[in-house]
C-alpha cells in the first residue's frame, strides 16, 4: 500500500478522480420540474447557431431557439418521470458515451510531468526497443502442398537446403535488414521468432502466412533501446492512453460501490465468474 501511495500514476489518477467529482458539483443536474435559462445557455445556443449559419441569430430566432430548448427539456423530464429511458438501448449507449467522454476529458487535462513520463519509460522500456537487423537466407515450401512441412524437414537434413524448396516472389536473402522490414514481408510471428534462432545454422521449418521456411541467419545485430528523449512524444501518448484506461477503471470501480448488481442468470460458469467481480 505504501508503494502504491508513492506511485506517480496513483497521484495522477487521484487528482483526476477529484476533478471528476468537482465537475459534478459545479455542473449539477437541474431539479426535476425545473428548467433553468441562464446566460451560459443563451451563449451556447447562440454559438451553435453561428456555427451552422455563420451569423448571429436575430431576436426572433433566439426566442425560437429558447422555445425549442424549453420544449426539449419538458419532454426530456416528462420522459424520465415516465421511465421512458429504461430499456432503450440507444439512450443508454448515448448517456454512457457522454459519461465516458467526461471521464476521458478529466484524465487528459492532467498532463504528466517529465519525471512521471521518465518513470513510465523506465517501467515499460521493452516497448521502446530499436529493431534488430539481420543477414539471413530463407528457403520456402508452399503450404498448398500437403507434404510442404515434411519436405522442409527432409531438406533440413540434406547437405544443401538452399538448393531445394519452391519458387516464390519472397526475397531469398536479406543483408543487414531491419526486423520490421522482414516482419512486413513474412508476418509479425515470423519476425518475433527470429530473435530465438541460432546463428550460422539452418533451422526450421518456421511458418509464415505463406507456408514453411528454412532459415539461415549469418548475422544478428541488436542495437538496444531508443533513449527517452528520442521517444518522449510516443511515451506521452502511451502514458496518456494507459492513464485514461486506468482512470476509467478506477472510476467505474468507485461508482459500482453505490450500486447493487443482481445476477439472475442460468449459466452457472458465467454467474460464478461475475460473482467474483460484483
Amino acid at each position: 500500500m505504501k508503494k502504491l501511495l508513492k506511485e506517480p500514476l496513483f497521484h495522477f489518477l487521484s487528482i483526476g478522480a477529484f476533478l471528476f467529482l468537482l465537475y459534478g458539483l459545479l455542473n449539477p443536474q437541474p431539479t426535476k420540474n425545473e428548467i433553468s435559462i441562464d446566460d451560459n445557455l443563451i451563449n451556447e445556443l447562440t454559438a451553435k447557431w453561428e456555427l451552422q449559419r455563420n451569423r448571429q441569430p436575430t431576436l426572433e430566432e433566439l426566442v425560437a431557439l429558447v422555445d425549442q430548448y424549453v420544449e426539449q427539456e419538458l419532454f426530456y423530464q416528462e420522459a424520465l418521470a415516465m421511465n421512458l429511458d429504461h430499456n432503450d438501448e440507444i439512450v443508454k449507449r448515448r448517456l454512457a458515451q457522454k459519461m465516458e467522454f467526461i471521464s476521458n476529458n478529466m484524465s487528459e487535462t492532467l498532463q504528466p510531468t517529465k519525471e512521471i513520463l521518465k518513470s513510465y519509460y523506465d517501467e515499460h522500456k521493452e516497448n521502446y526497443k530499436k529493431p534488430s537487423y539481420y543477414s539471413l537466407k530463407q528457403v520456402f515450401f508452399n503450404e498448398d502442398r500437403k507434404s510442404a512441412k515434411t519436405d522442409a524437414l527432409q531438406a533440413l537434413k540434406s547437405e544443401s537446403p538452399e538448393s531445394q524448396g519452391d519458387q516464390t516472389i519472397l526475397p531469398a536473402e536479406y543483408i543487414n535488414e531491419s526486423s520490421l522490414k522482414i516482419g512486413s514481408d513474412f508476418g509479425s510471428m515470423f519476425e518475433a521468432a527470429l530473435d530465438s534462432l541460432p546463428i550460422n545454422k539452418w533451422v526450421g521449418p518456421l511458418r509464415s502466412g505463406y507456408g514453411f521456411h528454412l532459415i539461415y541467419i549469418s548475422e544478428r545485430k541488436t542495437p538496444g533501446y531508443y533513449s527517452f528523449e528520442d521517444v518522449r512524444e510516443k511515451v506521452g501518448v502511451d502514458y496518456n492512453f494507459d492513464a485514461t484506461n486506468d482512470f476509467k477503471e478506477s472510476l467505474i470501480a468507485s461508482l459500482l460501490k453505490s450500486y447493487s448488481v443482481n445476477l439472475e442468470i442460468g449459466n452457472k460458469d458465467l454467474k460464478t465468474a461475475l460473482d467474483k467481480k460484483y
